[in-house]
């Protein structure tokens, strides 16, 4: 097997342990699932259209950006807690997979998880009836356009234990910690795939942004009593 297949193969192992897999039954674990369970506005079907499946008005370009975002927390998960090298380990015991033989560090799975972005996006669309479709030339523009922001703000933010400032009145979460910073990015991003009003968009972004967090924070946990 070559390297590279090992490493997609690796890759494949780091989104489905972070729960990201394209199943209709993980949908209720993803993101924005999580924000309508808070109250986050779910899409008004077009007149005369009814719709009990508030996914079949969700562009595939939402599943990218979240695509994007898990990638973005491997990595970050990787910086604080050894995530990836906790999968290659599990990869090499559970599925017989030669990582080590094949010479692959963290970094080669993180470019394979980037590989499996549209795959992952289409599929996870496929699930629940997402509409639209996505080249993989756009892709590379998406993930070119965001790869810097998101890769200084994971290394901010697994740089700094400093606590989370709490402001009074404060709607969503801080922009002024690293950690939260990235949060409101990731959020910033899928809700910008997402058509709000300007006037729903006020209390609709601190809610993206809570569900952001809470997401992130259950999967921390979980990556922490990996062995």
């Amino acid at each position: 097997m070559e390297s590279d297949e090992i490493a997609r193969q690796v890759a494949i192992q780091s989104f489905n342990c972070l729960g990201y897999m394209p199943t209709r039954e993980r949908m209720s674990y993803s993101i924005l699932a999580t924000a309508w369970a808070t109250g986050f506005p779910k899409p008004a079907p077009e007149r005369g259209i009814e719709s009990d499946n508030p996914w079949s008005l969700i562009p595939i370009q939402y599943h990218l950006e979240e695509a994007i975002i898990f990638r973005f927390w491997a990595m970050q998960a990787e910086l604080l807690y050894g995530y990836i090298t906790k999968i290659m380990r599990m990869s090499e015991a559970e599925l017989s997979l030669p990582v080590t033989a094949a010479g692959l560090q963290p970094i080669h799975i993180l470019r394979g998880m980037t590989q499996l972005l549209l795959d992952r996006a289409q599929r996870r669309a496929g699930a629940v009836n997402s509409p639209g479709s996505i080249t993989p030339e756009r892709v590379i523009a998406i993930y070119n356009s965001r790869v810097l922001t998101y890769e200084a703000l994971v290394s901010a933010a697994a740089q700094n234990n400093s606590p989370i400032p709490v402001e009074n009145f404060q709607l969503g979460l801080s922009r002024k910690h690293p950690w939260t910073q990235l949060l409101c990015y990731c959020a910033e991003n899928l809700l910008s795939t997402l058509t709000i009003d300007d006037d729903t968009k006020a209390i609709a972004t601190p809610l993206l942004e809570i569900a952001t967090s809470k997401t992130q924070t259950g999967l921390f946990v979980a990556i922490q009593k990996l062995s």
